[in-house]
C-alpha cells in the first residue's frame, strides 16, 4: 500500500510507517501515497514516519510540502529555522515543565490543518510529544460539559502587561493605536485600552467544532493555555499578589463564551481526562510526526539533555470554513497571514502561553 520497503504498523499509536530500504524520493513517494497517509491521518489524527531519510531542516520541508497542498510560511510566533523559509524552530520552553494539550491556533480565525514534527536530536530522557484526539475528548465528556461549551464556546481575555508578559507595542509591532484598532477589528477581536496604558483583548471561538473532513465532533481549543487554573504555582502566586480574585486582569484567562466562570474542578477533570488518553511514543532521530491539528492536541514533556525538534504547517483553514461546512483545504483562499502582529512571544513570568499557541 505504501510502496516496496515500507511498512505500516497500526498496532502503536499513533501509527507507524517505517521506511526499510533505500529512502525514497520525498516527492515522487507523496505524489503517490499521500492518499492513503490522508486516510492514516482521518482515522488516527496522527502518522509517525521513521527512516525516510530526513537529517536536516531541507531534507524536512520538502517531505512536509509534499504531503498538503500548501506549506506555510507566515506564522510570526517562531522563529524560522536556519536558512528554511517554511520550517520553524519549537517553542522555546523550560526544559522542566510540561507545553499543555492545545490545538494549534484553534483560538484564532484560521489555523493550519496539518502540522509536522521532525526530530533532529532526542533528548536523553523524556521530551515525548504526546497527542489526544479531540474525538474521544468529546466522547467522554459529561452532558452537562458538552452543552455548555458547544453552545456557549470559550473567551479568551488577554491583557499586555510590560513585565509580565509582551506589551502591546511588541505584539503589534507598532506604536499607532489606530493599527492596532484596525488589526483588531479585522480578527474579530474586541481591543479595549485599559487607564494605565495597557491593551486588553477579548475574543470568542467555538471550543467544538465539527471536522470538515470527516463530519466528526471535536472538542478543539486552547483552554488549557489560557485558563488561570493551568498556570505553575509559582507564576499563580505572583498573579494573585498583583490582581487578587480578578483574573480577567492577568496576562491570560479564559471562560465560557459568556463570560461565566469555567471553574477550576472542571480543568482538573478535563486535564485528567487528557492524561488518560494521552498517546505517547520514543523520539528517534529522523522521525516525522503528521498531525490532522483538527482531529488531535498535542503537548510536550519534560525532558533532560538537548532536544531539537523543527515544526511545519500547512493547508490553513479558516474557522468561516468550517462553518459553513466547506472540506478542509478545499478553498486556496485561506491566505491571511498570521503574522507576527497576532502572534506574540511570550514575556519573563509567562514563558512559553503563547497567544497563538505552542508549536510542541
Amino acid at each position: 500500500m505504501f510502496g516496496p520497503g515500507v511498512y505500516l504498523n497500526d498496532t502503536t499509536h499513533p501509527p507507524l510507517l517505517r521506511c526499510e530500504a533505500p529512502a525514497p524520493d520525498a516527492v515522487a513517494w507523496a505524489a503517490e501515497h499521500r492518499p492513503a497517509v490522508d486516510g492514516l491521518l482521518r482515522e488516527h489524527g496522527a502518522v509517525l514516519l521513521r527512516g525516510f531519510g530526513v537529517e536536516d531542516a531541507d531534507a524536512f520541508e520538502v517531505l512536509a510540502a509534499s504531503l498538503v497542498s500548501t506549506l506555510y510560511g507566515d506564522y510570526g510566533d517562531l522563529p524560522h529555522e536556519k536558512d528554511a523559509d517554511r520550517v520553524y524552530k519549537s517553542t522555546p520552553y523550560p526544559a522542566q515543565q510540561s507545553i499543555l494539550f492545545h490545538h494549534e491556533s484553534s483560538h484564532m480565525p484560521q489555523w493550519p490543518n496539518r502540522q509536522f514534527f521532525c526530530c533532529v536530536q532526542p533528548a536523553a530522557q523524556g521530551g515525548a510529544t504526546p497527542i489526544v484526539d479531540g474525538r474521544k475528548v468529546w466522547a467522554a465528556l459529561p452532558d452537562e460539559l458538552r452543552t455548555r461549551f458547544e453552545k456557549l464556546g470559550i473567551r479568551y481575555v488577554r491583557n499586555f502587561i510590560p513585565g509580565l508578559d509582551v506589551g502591546w507595542e511588541q505584539m503589534f509591532s507598532t506604536t499607532d493605536r489606530a493599527e492596532v484598532e484596525r488589526r483588531c477589528l479585522a480578527q474579530g477581536v474586541e481591543c479595549e485600552w485599559r487607564p494605565d496604558g495597557t491593551l486588553r483583548t477579548r475574543q470568542t471561538a467555538p471550543a467544538v467544532i465539527r471536522h470538515p473532513g470527516t463530519g466528526e465532533t471535536v472538542f478543539f481549543n486552547q483552554l488549557f493555555l489560557h485558563h488561570t487554573a493551568c498556570l505553575e504555582p509559582s507564576v499563580r502566586d505572583v498573579m494573585s499578589s498583583l490582581f487578587g480574585d480578578d483574573e480577567s486582569a492577568y496576562p491570560r484567562s479564559a471562560t465560557f463564551g459568556d463570560g461565566s466562570p469555567i471553574d477550576s474542578a472542571t480543568i482538573t477533570q478535563l486535564r485528567s481526562l487528557y492524561d488518560s488518553l494521552a498517546q505517547r511514543f520514543a523520539w528517534e532521530r529522523g522521525d516525522v510526526v503528521v498531525i490532522d491539528n483538527m482531529l488531535v492536541s498535542h503537548g510536550r514533556d519534560p525532558f533532560e539533555g538537548e532536544r531539537k525538534i523543527i515544526v511545519a504547517m500547512g493547508d490553513m483553514v479558516s474557522r468561516d470554513e468550517v462553518a459553513a461546512g466547506h472540506p478542509a483545504g478545499a478553498t486556496a483562499s485561506v491566505s491571511a497571514s498570521v503574522s507576527a502582529s497576532e502572534q506574540p512571544s511570550a514575556g519573563p513570568l509567562m514563558a512559553g502561553r503563547s497567544a497563538a499557541g505552542h508549536q510542541e
